[in-house]
Parts: structure tokens; sequence; C-alpha cells
């Protein structure tokens, strides 16, 4: 064996161990995320759905009420907390054209509003009704791969910058997005951002391959 067919073979040989070392991936993860959110939102128009609140199809009209007592900030699912997060929204999308609003009476000194859906608002409305009535919209283009990590073997993490397409107006007004501020990329698309990170997690099926277990696309957001 010559001396340029021994370091032909360590060469080899050092590639194969840095590939286990390191969990060498070859995985074209910018094709196979685009076709994963694809799949997830064939319209092209339902990347994120955010929640109004819990007014199904037979409840419209819907008029508001209201409900007294003292807030506990630490109970997320607080009665009167949510009451009133319920009516910011619906009087916020009505203002963006979502919803009509008619002053019906008052409850004491309160107004009470009635609102209904408009054309415009069945444009976004989740045909599903999940959880009530949902406002969808958004297509995420993958941009760039920017890590891959498989710190954990069987559960790999990609992290990607990605752009968003089919954005209405109303979800940049600070008021509606700042309402789910728990969530950074609706934040980042109010606030007009170009590019957006993502996150994909993956697990490995006992065939080596991977099945995604959480997306992008497809979020329901309270």
């Amino acid at each position: 064996m010559n001396n340029q067919t021994i370091k032909h073979s360590l060469f080899s040989c050092s590639l194969i161990l840095l590939s286990l070392l390191t969990g060498c991936d070859n995985t074209d993860y910018k094709t196979r995320i685009q076709e994963e959110n694809d799949w997830d939102n064939p319209d092209g128009n339902r990347a994120f759905c955010l929640a109004v609140g819990k007014i199904y199809k037979d409840m419209y009209p819907y008029t508001i009420h209201y409900l007294e007592g003292e807030i506990n900030p630490k109970d997320p699912y607080d009665k009167i907390k949510q009451n009133k997060r319920l009516n910011l929204k619906l009087s916020l999308y009505a203002k963006e054209g979502l919803f009509t609003e008619e002053l019906v009476g008052y409850d004491g000194d309160k107004p009470l509003y009635r609102y209904d859906l408009t054309d415009e608002g069945r444009k976004y409305l989740d045909k599903d009704w999940w959880g009530g009535t949902n406002f969808c919209f958004g297509k995420v283009v993958v941009e760039k791969i920017q890590k891959v990590d498989n710190q954990w073997e069987d559960k790999p993490m990609i992290i990607f910058s990605y752009h968003m397409e089919n954005v209405p107006n109303w979800i940049k007004n600070k008021d509606i997005y700042s309402l789910y501020k728990a969530n950074g990329a609706i934040q980042s698309v109010g606030e007009g951002k170009s590019l957006l990170t993502g996150i994909q997690y993956y697990s490995k099926k006992s065939d080596g391959t991977l099945k995604l277990r959480v997306g992008v696309s497809g979020k329901y957001l309270l």
C-alpha cells in the first residue's frame, strides 16, 4: 500500500469518525421545513390563528356582558379577567372592520354592544371554530437554516429564519398584536419585521427517520 493510498484511507476514516462524533446530518431541512409548513397550511392563509374568544357560530350576533369581582392576577383563567379580555378583543377587531358593532343598551352605566362578523372578518375566520372564534392569516416562507441542534441525539431541533406572506393590516395594530405578546412571532409580524426566527422539533423513529413533533404553522394563540 503506497503513502497516498494510506493517507486517503486515514482521511476517509477520519470523516466517518467525525460524522459519528458530531451526529452529521445531511437532511435538506430547508426543503423539508417548507414542505411541512405548506402541508399544514395548504392555502397559505393560516400559519397563525389568533383566538378572539369562545363565541361559536350559533352565538352570533353576540352581545357582550360584564362580570364583577376581584381579578386574581396569578390565575390565567380568571373568568372576570377573560371576560374583560374578550370584550376588549371584540372592540379592537371591530375597529379593524372584522366585526360590526352596535350599541343595544346599558348595564347600569356600562354600554352593551352587539357584534357580528363582517364579510371581511369571514375572510380570516377559522372554519373549524376550534375553541370558538379565531382569525387566521399568513404563510411561512423559509429563508435559510440557522442551526441544526443535535445535542439530544434522538430529538433534533432546527432553528431557521423565515418571512411571512399574506399578512393583513389588522395585525399591525399594536393594540391587537400586544394582546398576544407571549408569542414572539406575532410581535415581530405586527412590528413589520422582515425576517423571523422559527424552531421545529423532531424525534427519531425506530428506523432512524425523523418525525415532526412541533412545527411553526398551525398554531392557535390565545
